[in-house]
Order: C-alpha cells, then sequence, then structure tokens
C-alpha cells in the first residue's frame, strides 16, 4: 500500500456513533483518494447461543440483526452517495471470533486499510467492541484506523 493513497478501506460497524464515524472516515479517505468503500458487519452467533436460545429464538436474532445492518448500510449508502461513492456492504454471521472475522475478511479481500470505532452501543456491548477494536489493531497485518 501506498503511504499516499488507499484503494481498497474496510469499515466495521455495529451501529453505534463510534461505528458510523468510522464510516464517514471510510468515506472521506474513498473520496480523497478515489478508492473502494467496503462496509461490513459482523453478526456474533456463537454457536451457545443456539442451545441457550432456541431455535426460533435465535433465527428472529439473526433476522433482527440483518435488518438493523440493512439500515445501517442504507445510512452510509446515502451519505457516500451524496460524496459520489459507491459502497460495498455484507453482513457477516461469525461464531467464533469478531476481531478475527474482520482480520480475515480484510485479508480476503486484499484491503489497505482497516477502519474501525472505538466504542460499540451502550452496555457490555460497548466492553465487547473495545475488545474488538484492540484485536483488530493486535492481530492485522494491515494498517488500522481507529476513531473515536
Amino acid at each position: 500500500m501506498s503511504m499516499d493513497k488507499t484503494s481498497r478501506i474496510l469499515v466495521a460497524i455495529d451501529g453505534s456513533e463510534s461505528s458510523m464515524d468510522a464510516a464517514d472516515y471510510g468515506i472521506s479517505l474513498a473520496k480523497k483518494d478515489n478508492g473502494e468503500l467496503i462496509i461490513i458487519n459482523i453478526i456474533h452467533t456463537p454457536a451457545s447461543a443456539w442451545t441457550f436460545y432456541g431455535a426460533s429464538s435465535f433465527k428472529e436474532f439473526i433476522k433482527k440483526s440483518k435488518s438493523d445492518a440493512e439500515e445501517w448500510f442504507d445510512k452510509i449508502r446515502k451519505k457516500a452517495s451524496e460524496d459520489g461513492i459507491q459502497v460495498k456492504t455484507e453482513a457477516i454471521e461469525e461464531i467464533q471470533s469478531v476481531p478475527a472475522a474482520i482480520v480475515n475478511y480484510a485479508q480476503d479481500k486484499k484491503v489497505d486499510l482497516i477502519v474501525v470505532g472505538t466504542r460499540g452501543r451502550t452496555g457490555f456491548s460497548r466492553l465487547l467492541l473495545g475488545s474488538v477494536a484492540l484485536g483488530v489493531v493486535t492481530y492485522a497485518t494491515i494498517p488500522v484506523m481507529v476513531v473515536k
């Protein structure tokens, strides 16, 4: 990756204000460098959740999570289109590690930069995203931008 230009930018979101700010940074970078912007949402689906919640509740959780992600993607697409940026979006179900899913996706898609927010949604999820950002920074082999 050139230090002057970022061609492929990956932003991981969870709908929190911090992650949406990260998406705004991604849009700005893509506009500046005429880069490709990829937005993902990781839906953490540990195998234990299936057993704990039961099949129907688990399916409802997945359906709601995908619906929420699509709303967030729509907001980002709208902002990006105002700047002439096209966005690729994807909601990914992950049973193991959210940071690993982000890092692996970045490697598979050969992105130049990963952008994440510092904090996620309130409550327990806030603590988890803090650890997600830390995990991505720790294990990524490409540059990571953490947006406050």
